[in-house]
């Protein structure tokens, strides 16, 4: 009941007027580098560019971190200015062997007792949320898989079964969560991708 709670309330903040307007960004994520393209980088499972011109992101790459910068104010290019970045910890990962006739797993990482809230979206996008972070999944497309509390050991998962049928095949899964405590109020978590295969 508390994740249905949470889930409201979260769907709630986006639905008002509550939305950065500003172009100042922090948010969570996995540095990638372009194959091929020197010196070019993303957001791990986004179409979400990172530059700099001071901070050498390179000596990032493969690291999930914590960033503050400038958007560039585009949903559907997105790109930001990175200003300060740091290594952070993991926040959220899609696991399981990801094919058709098998399964996936969305994990959030956090404190026990903390409250996860889990969602997918069929494509990427970048919408700032003030200082809680950025939601790089797709509203028009955005499922509640649902919501709970992270046990123990750190861990919220819930595991969904891929029919085995060929249609799912080459279907992207873009994935997010957010994290409810009590100290942070709301914690956006790093984004995460899988392509279905088969």
């Amino acid at each position: 009941m508390k994740g249905v709670r949470f889930g409201s309330c979260f769907l709630a903040l986006l639905g008002t007027g509550q939305l950065a307007s500003a172009q100042a960004v922090s948010l969570r994520g996995k540095v990638e580098d372009l194959p091929g393209m020197p010196n070019q980088f993303v957001v791990h499972g986004t179409n979400t560019h990172l530059t700099s011109p001071t901070i050498d992101l390179n000596l990032f790459v493969g690291q999930q971190v914590l960033l503050d910068g400038n958007w560039n104010g585009s949903a559907t290019s997105p790109s930001v200015a990175v200003q300060t970045i740091a290594i952070a910890p993991r926040t959220f990962e899609i696991g399981g062997n990801g094919t058709i006739g098998g399964e996936i797993r969305f994990t959030a990482f956090g404190n026990a007792g903390e409250t996860a809230l889990l969602s997918i979206a069929l494509q990427p996008t970048f919408l700032p949320i003030g200082g809680y972070g950025a939601v790089f999944i797709d509203l028009a497309s955005l499922i509640v898989l649902g919501g709970g509390p992270i046990n123990a050991i750190g861990e919220f998962e819930i595991a969904i079964p891929i029919p085995n049928d060929t249609v799912f095949v080459g279907l992207d899964v873009f994935a997010q969560g957010a994290i409810f405590a009590p100290s942070t109020l709301l914690l956006i978590t790093n984004p995460d991708w899988k392509e279905i295969l088969n």
